[in-house]
């Protein structure tokens, strides 16, 4: 029985630094939440960057396994830009996401980062929940910023929290 048991277990994450070896993970999270997602190549040139801070969900039995999400910034202190979070469609509603953002931003913190700025589609309520629940405010819009698979355009909100 205990046998059967572990074949349904949910995995336990922990949120790591991640590198330019994660960058085939990345591409694939991206690509099922985004219309336009980057490539390999993208990721693995952003995670070589000596500015850029990432972090990944790890599955603590099996850290080999792909990960479970990750978040993205380029860090120039006393500001940090949030470019990109994704957390794989499996797991989400089960506070990785949230996890993910706390500890990223707790590392930004401690990296010098005073202001965390980000840009996020007006259509988007669990980015948009996620981040006011972290305490980023709305600061701007940029019209027609987003451009979606069937050529509709969405407004980008540019958000900003204080540390």
């Amino acid at each position: 029985m205990s046998l059967i048991k572990g074949f349904f277990v949910k995995p336990t994450f922990s949120i790591r630094p991640i590198g330019p070896e994660r960058a085939e993970d990345c591409e694939r999270l991206h690509a099922l939440a985004f219309h336009f997602p980057w490539s390999s190549a993208d990721f693995e040139s952003y995670l070589a960057e000596a500015a850029i801070i990432a972090d990944g969900a790890v599955n603590e039995a099996t850290p080999s396994e792909p990960l479970g999400g990750f978040v993205i910034s380029r860090l120039l202190p006393p500001d940090a830009e949030l470019l990109t979070i994704a957390v794989d469609v499996t797991r989400r509603g089960a506070g990785l996401g949230r996890a993910l953002l706390e500890t990223h931003l707790a590392n930004l913190e401690r990296g010098g980062a005073r202001l965390v700025f980000l840009e996020v589609a007006d259509d988007n309520p669990p980015a948009l929940a996620l981040y006011a629940r972290a305490g980023f405010k709305t600061i701007g819009r940029r019209e027609n910023y987003y451009q979606r698979a069937g050529g509709e355009k969405r407004a980008a909100l540019t958000m900003r929290l204080e540390i």
